[in-house]
């Protein structure tokens, strides 16, 4: 999966992922391959993959065809 991460400073991670994790205002969201498409808003904290870790304030994650966006203030 592809994962794109942009905070207001520019975009902060762009790279191919297995696994991501997030907390959203329902709770703690992990997307895998192939998930159904969703938007989620996020909250501040970390996004986590099996690649590490990303800082990301509070926005909204998109997820479709593989893709994720997560948009942070």
């Amino acid at each position: 999966m592809n994962l794109t991460v942009i905070t207001p400073q520019g975009i902060s991670y762009d790279g191919e992922v297995a696994r991501v994790q997030f907390r959203s205002t329902t709770g703690l969201m992990e997307v895998l391959q192939n998930h159904a498409p969703m938007i989620a808003e996020l909250k501040t904290g970390k996004i986590m993959t099996d690649k590490g870790e990303i800082e990301c304030g509070d926005g909204v994650v998109k997820v479709l065809n593989n893709k994720i966006e997560a948009v942070c203030e």
